[in-house]
């Protein structure tokens, strides 16, 4: 190959990184790909989800969620544990919520929450002790996803 030609391929390379580095940029200023913190709220399709607390008790992360569905909306919002996850220390592999019980906040696991209505619920996850590292909670619903940093 020329000189000519590979100075016109890595002209490409470096224009096709440029333009990849621009749409990335567009994202994260539109909030396509943004993490939140305790305390913030998203929308996910009908729903606003606001994570209020995440804890460890026990052998458990305990997460407490408010949950409001839109009055417009056509369906309830049946039983949020589905949906969520933890991810801790950079694992690959979330690991699902598997609810709580006995606490003075009912598990998302029990919960149905009708348009118009709001609810506060908690998530509980097994805390996996060989895992350190940050720790983010992920809910998808609707083809929507969200994710928050815990301090935890």
């Amino acid at each position: 190959m020329s000189t000519r030609k590979l100075i016109l391929l890595a002209l490409a390379c470096g224009l096709a990184i440029l333009i990849a580095g621009s749409v990335q940029l567009l994202r994260i200023k539109n909030g396509e790909s943004r993490t939140l913190g305790i305390g913030d709220s998203t929308e996910l399709a009908t729903a606003t989800v606001r994570l209020t607390s995440g804890t460890v008790v026990g052998d458990k992360v305990v997460v407490e969620v408010h949950v409001s569905v839109a009055r417009s909306a056509s369906a309830a919002l049946d039983r949020p544990l589905t949906g969520w996850s933890l991810l801790t220390g950079g694992q690959k592999k979330p690991v699902e919520a598997v609810g709580t019980s006995g606490g003075v906040v009912p598990s998302c696991g029990d919960v149905v929450v009708a348009p118009g209505e709001e609810r506060d619920c908690a998530v509980a996850f097994p805390v996996l002790p060989s895992v350190k590292g940050t720790t983010y909670v992920t809910f998808g619903f609707a083809g929507s996803a969200a994710t928050w940093l815990l301090g935890i």
